[in-house]
């Protein structure tokens, strides 16, 4: 005979460990930005930290417990589990890390990271059924690194005919994990992720309660990382960045008349661009900057000549992750014209993927981003109007990365390459939300 008092005492067991499991899953988030902060130091104090990754299974686990599921499944997730299994296989087929393997294991943790994020965005968007915590912690993020790029940048020569503007900012070099200051070339490859992103979401709908602080600050960011984007004077991350706003403002500005007003600012943003590159500001004797670019176009050209030659002699697996800047590939790889000591990618972020992984892995790169922007056009689609934006806004901020990507490069073992994840979180963050929220049950079948 069943005891109902037995049944009824399980019953409520249940319902309390899945209760505590729930509670304990709120540190989820907090767990991965303390990680985030950790990873972003160079590989000597970041390797204290590498176990830290153990709370991503055991975080799986809890959701198990509490919802009877991993994670929730999304159109990249057999990608990214690819890309794993693709780079632990490299550690031991590649020729230059096959001797010891386990020693080069620390970097696939950020792209470890970069996916757990991606598992906690979805989550965050199923359970929740909204966006603002994350829109609010990407505001903060984009003001963080706007401000970074803004106090921090190593201005070069390229920025003088703007010092006159360099000169009233404030210098501030002691972020953590970036004593020193940024590379001016470096942080504009993350502010392309972030400028149009921030301008997207100036535009941004949500929650009410949300809504003003979150275009306000993003405008706020907005200004302060395309600042901080131009003064440094990457031409690749300018061009991408305002090639892109101009579709961009067609989508999201509904009014033509203030359309016709940002195309004339981005159009006045290119002619200055275009004096500044043809020196018309360089003060009477001062080197003019067309040897310099004339050599830095001579350089790339020979370095992605060297990345093409390692791609033809190690096809299915390159040299190994991150080996690309290692003196033994240099040596055998060499690149004259190359002047500063240290050549730390190739200079175009396919061919860096390329030598990292040979083709398999650049096949998996470029189904990455063909599977993100599949998915937000679905958004796009289908979404209502605010979900409509984010898919706009992210899209821009990838689009304007990848025509830096030609020509310079943010390699996914980087710390900036965070960003590109968070991307990726955002954007299967919103899909999930524009198929399950705000698209009619027929069209969910699609």
């Amino acid at each position: 005979m069943i005891n109902p008092n037995n049944t009824i005492t399980k019953l409520s067991d249940n319902i309390n460990l899945s209760t505590v499991f729930k509670r304990l899953l709120l540190l989820e988030p907090i767990c991965l930005l303390i990680m985030v902060y950790w990873f972003w130091y160079p590989i000597e104090i970041r390797y204290q930290w590498l176990g830290s990754l153990i709370v991503v299974p055991i975080f799986m686990l809890f959701r198990l417990l509490a919802y009877k599921r991993l994670f929730t499944r999304f159109p990249l997730d057999i990608w990214l589990v690819v890309f794993l299994i693709l780079g632990v296989l490299n550690l031991y087929l590649s020729p230059f890390t096959a001797a010891n393997p386990m020693s080069r294991l620390y970097l696939l943790a950020r792209p470890l990271l970069g996916i757990a994020l991606c598992i906690y965005f979805v989550e965050y968007a199923r359970i929740y059924s909204k966006l603002d915590g994350l829109l609010f912690i990407t505001l903060l993020l984009s003001l963080l690194i706007g401000a970074m790029a803004l106090l921090s940048s190593d201005w070069n020569n390229k920025s003088d005919q703007l010092r006159f503007i360099i000169d009233l900012i404030p210098r501030f070099d002691k972020f953590p994990g970036a004593v020193g200051g940024f590379n001016a070339n470096e942080i504009a490859g993350g502010l392309t992720w972030i400028v149009p992103l921030c301008a997207g979401l100036m535009f941004w709908r949500g929650s009410r309660k949300m809504d003003t602080i979150i275009r306000w600050g993003f405008i706020a960011a907005f200004v302060i990382s395309f600042t901080a984007l131009y003064l440094g004077q990457s031409r690749s991350a300018i061009a991408g960045v305002l090639v892109i706003l101009v579709p961009m403002i067609y989508f999201l500005v509904s009014r033509w008349r203030w359309r016709i007003v940002a195309w004339v600012i981005i159009g006045a943003l290119i002619v200055l661009e275009l004096m500044i590159v043809r020196n018309v500001f360089t003060p009477p004797g001062q080197p003019i900057l067309a040897q310099r670019d004339e050599a830095s176009v001579d350089g790339r050209v020979d370095i992605w000549k060297s990345a093409l030659k390692i791609i033809s002699d190690h096809p299915l697996t390159g040299v190994g992750m991150n080996m690309f800047r290692e003196k033994v590939i240099r040596n055998l790889y060499p690149v004259p014209t190359f002047l500063q000591p240290v050549l730390p990618h190739a200079h175009n972020e396919f061919l860096q993927i390329a030598t990292d992984l040979g083709l398999p892995g650049l096949l998996v790169f470029i189904i990455w981003y063909g599977v993100t922007f599949w998915s937000l056009l679905r958004v796009y689609r289908l979404g209502e109007m605010h979900f409509k934006v984010l898919a706009i806004a992210i899209a821009g901020g990838l689009l304007a990365h990848i025509a830096f990507g030609m020509s310079d490069a943010v390699a996914i073992w980087d710390r900036l390459a965070f960003l590109l994840w968070w991307m990726f979180a955002l954007s299967y963050a919103v899909y999930w939300l524009a198929r399950h929220i705000s698209t009619p049950s027929s069209l969910k079948q699609g």
